[in-house]
Order: C-alpha cells, then sequence, then structure tokens
C-alpha cells in the first residue's frame, strides 16, 4: 500500500501537507535519469525494445524517466517527510493521486505502443480464475506472516546491536489512516492492489525483473521514515513478485496484495496506534 500526499514549492507552498523545496524534485529526476541509463546500459531498455520509431521511442524514455521520478525516487529524496503532513488537510481522494498518476503512465505506454491488448499488457487472463484465487490467497496470508518474522528478526537484529535510537511516533498519517470508515479502507486496499500490481508487477518486473522491481517498490515507500517498514515491503514485494514469476499472470499477485494490505489496515495498524499511547488520533 503506497499512499503519499506531497506538495512542491516553486516561490512558495502549496497549502496542504508540507513544502518541497525545487531541489528535491530536481534530485528524484537525476535519480531515475542515472538509475534509467544505468539499467539501459545492461540492457534493459523497453523504451527502445517495444518501440518503432524515434519520436516514440523519445516519448516512451521521458515517460518512463517520469514516473520513476515521480513514484519512486521522490519517496526517497523525502524521507520521513509523511511525519509533517497536517491531518486536518488530509483526504482519501488526495492520497490517491498517485495511484492515479501511475494508472494514467500505463494507459500512456500501451496506447504509445498500440500493438499488443490491455489483458496482454497487463497480464491478465480469464483461464484458471478459481485456482489464481486460491494461490493469491495463500500467498497474501503466508506472505503477511513471513513478513512480520522478518521485519521482526530484523528488529531483533538492531536491537541486539544495541544501535536503536528511542522509539519514534507512528507517523500522523498512519494514525489517521486507522480511523478512517471500513469504506475508505476498502476502497484505499482495492486502488492499491489493483494499481501498484500493474504498474510494480505487470510492468516493472515484467521489464527489470524480481528483484530490481522490488527495491523499487520499497522505494516508493520511503516516505514514511520507517525502515522496519521498509524491509516488510520489500519482502512482501519478493513472495508476491515470485508469484507473478511462476504464474505470469497479475491476479494471484493483485489478490495477494489486497489480503496482505487489507489484514494491515483492518487490524494491524487500529491495533498498533491502539497500544502506541504517544500516537496522535485524527
Amino acid at each position: 500500500m503506497r499512499l503519499q500526499l506531497v506538495s512542491v514549492r516553486l516561490d512558495r507552498p502549496w497549502d496542504c501537507g508540507f513544502a518541497v523545496p525545487v531541489s528535491q524534485v530536481q534530485l528524484s529526476l537525476l535519480l531515475s535519469l542515472v538509475f534509467v541509463t544505468a539499467v539501459a546500459l545492461a540492457g534493459y531498455r523497453p523504451f527502445i525494445d517495444e518501440f518503432r520509431g524515434r519520436l516514440r521511442q523519445t516519448v516512451a524514455a521521458f515517460l518512463l524517466i517520469a514516473i520513476l521520478a515521480l513514484a519512486v525516487f521522490f519517496p526517497v529524496t523525502s524521507f520521513g517527510n509523511a511525519e509533517d503532513l497536517a491531518l486536518d488537510m488530509l483526504w482519501v481522494p488526495l492520497l490517491l493521486v498517485g495511484h492515479v498518476v501511475l494508472a494514467t503512465f500505463l494507459v500512456a505506454w500501451w496506447w504509445l505502443r498500440g500493438d499488443v491488448s490491455a489483458a496482454r499488457f497487463l497480464h491478465l487472463s480469464g483461464d484458471g480464475l478459481w485456482s489464481k484465487l486460491q494461490m493469491g490467497v495463500v500467498a497474501g496470508a503466508a506472505g503477511w506472516v513471513v513478513t512480520i518474522m522478518i521485519t521482526g528478526a530484523a528488529a531483533a537484529a538492531t536491537t541486539a546491536t544495541g544501535r536503536v535510537a528511542e522509539a519514534t511516533e507512528i507517523p500522523p498519517v498512519m494514525a489517521w489512516l486507522a480511523e478512517l470508515p471500513w469504506t475508505d479502507k476498502l476502497l484505499i486496499v482495492v486502488v492499491a492492489m489493483t494499481v501498484e500490481e500493474a504498474f510494480f508487477r505487470a510492468f516493472l518486473q515484467a521489464r527489470f525483473g524480481l528483484v530490481l522491481s522490488s527495491v523499487l517498490f520499497a522505494c516508493s515507500h520511503f516516505s514514511y521514515g520507517l525502515p522496519f517498514m521498509i524491509v516488510g515491503v520489500f519482502t512482501i514485494s519478493l513472495i508476491i513478485g515470485r508469484v507473478f514469476a511462476r504464474t505470469g499472470d497479475l491476479l494471484p499477485c493483485m489478490i495477494a496484495h489486497g489480503i496482505f494490505d487489507g489484514v494491515q489496515l483492518f487490524i494491524v495498524l487500529p491495533w498498533a496506534v491502539s497500544m502506541w499511547p504517544s500516537a496522535p488520533v485524527a
């Protein structure tokens, strides 16, 4: 579940959330450009291999650089900024703006290609629906257990080194999410499981592989400023990504993602907030 609310300051900050200097946007674009160049040199060039004509290839390259800058590297450069969000400015549709941007990118890339069906582009088929549903449920439930175990082990190992700082507060946005009506939580889960899997799995993993797409997925959650959350996100991405590599189909991945996010949003997060006395309440 990748939820982010960002405002960019040009001459002055927008009146919502927190202000971000232009230099941060520039850094995100630079990181994205370096990444795309590096993977291109390594042989991963979807903006060339999937398009005919220099114009389409150029447009596709710019689209890829822009979406990675916004969805992946901007969160990296805004590490911990979720703590600065103003709760009175939060609104569920605003939290889903990033997903709209991802969906728009996917539609633009698919339209620009013009030589593949939407179902094939998204790696969706109607075969074996029941088995895919079962696989998704099992992967989501098992993935949640494995993720909790690995995250707990990482936390325990860090604690053992004596390098753990004083406990930080849960980011206000997470406390706010815990208090949302179930209908809003369900909307967030459905949108996240659909759009994020379409982008990070059907698009990125299909072109850059399991490990690299999982690294990018973890980077997209950096704005929360919670290191152990990043470990968990990377872990569940590897598990869901393995399902995609095995089946070649997006549906079980969407189901697994929905199960994982549903458990986190409906059960774990409200419990964690209630057990954290210092956490702000919306």
